[in-house]
């Protein structure tokens, strides 16, 4: 293994043979992210990592988090927040420059939707956290995982080798969050478009979806979604909150006492919170939200 080079990226020590320039010393999410996509969309990222960008000639080079210019944040008045009140950190600038071409080389469905969403649900918390605006990150994701790479104080390990193995990383944190929001953006499209056709107040799916973030931009009679489960039978989950399973399923004593209650002979299991049951068969899962619209 090389250990000045992952893939397309290089570090170089030479500032003539780089393309690409940011800062040496401790590595945080927002550099190791951003140089990251910058390995995306240029076919080979040769990256010095400096100190200082002082006196230097950067001309023809993307400088991130560092430099006071384009691809930086640390300038007195930062470099532009979002108007939620989050600041932009290196990756975030980035992103906002490149961030659509790149889907588009990627030939996603829906660029703009798929650019916001990265951009809302991941990209902005790693600005955040960057620029340590703390209360913006509850119970949201930020791959801060990667400050864990940086040199411990006794381990024998080179600052550059400790940095590509936090890209390493960092890489397929990436790989598969692309994933799931390519996966999340086409879902909430499709259950949109199943919930304008619907005739019930449930829908059926086939297989499991990501609906959550959908059911927020629902605005229709439709209560219950119905997924074929990938453990067993179907799940009868309620998407409306003002909407549960009657509680005298809900509270029964045991599964059997259940059954009994709603005669349904292979309903599998029964959630205290009064939002989930599970059948073994689509007809009982049906007959469930009957039985349920009934005793409402």
């Amino acid at each position: 293994m090389n250990p000045k080079k992952y893939k397309n990226i290089k570090l170089v020590k030479n500032l003539d043979k780089a393309n690409c320039v940011t800062h040496s010393g401790c590595f945080h999410v927002d550099d190791v992210i951003s140089t990251i996509f910058l390995r995306k969309i240029l076919k080979n990222v040769k990256l010095i990592r400096v100190p200082s960008t002082e006196n230097l000639e950067l001309k023809n080079k993307i400088v991130y988090d560092i430099g006071l210019g384009e691809f930086d944040h640390h300038q007195v008045n930062r470099n532009g927040k979002r108007k939620n009140g989050i600041y932009y950190s290196s990756i975030g600038l980035l992103w906002q420059r490149f961030g659509r071409n790149y889907l588009a080389d990627l030939k996603i469905k829906n660029i703009d939707k798929t650019f916001e969403y990265i951009d809302n649900e991941l990209i902005q918390y790693i600005d955040a956290t960057d620029n340590m605006q703390f209360n913006y990150l509850n119970g949201k994701i930020s791959p801060d995982f990667v400050k864990f790479y940086n040199p411990q104080w006794n381990e024998k390990i080179s600052e550059n080798e400790a940095f590509l193995n936090a890209i390493r990383s960092a890489d397929e944190f990436w790989n598969i969050y692309l994933k799931h929001a390519i996966a999340e953006v086409e879902a909430i499209d499709f259950i949109l478009s199943e919930v304008q056709e619907a005739k019930e107040c449930y829908l059926v799916f086939e297989k499991e979806i990501p609906y959550r973030k959908a059911v927020k931009l629902i605005n229709s009679n439709v209560k219950y979604f119905i997924f074929k489960s990938r453990r067993e039978g179907y799940d009868i989950r309620i998407i409306k909150d003002s909407v549960r399973f009657n509680n005298e399923i809900v509270h029964a004593k045991n599964i059997a006492e259940a059954r009994k209650l709603t005669k349904i002979k292979d309903l599998l299991y029964v959630d205290f919170n009064g939002k989930l049951c599970c059948t073994k068969t689509l007809d009982s899962a049906i007959m469930l939200v009957k039985y349920n619209e009934k005793i409402l």
